[in-house]
């Protein structure tokens, strides 16, 4: 079995973020307590990013998030 398959479906570059990821990030910007300037430098770069650095910054608006459930903000408070 060739197992280089993965380095020439690729041409050894990492993959590009996924339109889907794309989405997940436009929206938490919409509700993420970061500065304007901030989320104007992700939007820009945002198409040049590789699944693993969206999924980085993903992360990292999920943990400053906003949340709108006002259940979750309050298990969020205490946890």
């Amino acid at each position: 079995m060739n197992n280089d398959w993965f380095d020439e479906l690729t041409n050894g570059e990492p993959l590009l973020c996924s339109s889907i990821q794309m989405g997940v990030i436009e929206s938490l910007l919409k509700i993420s307590p970061i500065s304007e300037p901030e989320k104007s430098e992700i939007l820009s770069e945002i198409d040049t990013y590789s699944e693993d650095e969206a999924s980085s910054v993903i992360r990292i608006l999920k943990e400053d998030v906003v949340e709108t459930d006002v259940r979750k903000q309050w298990k969020k408070m205490f946890n």
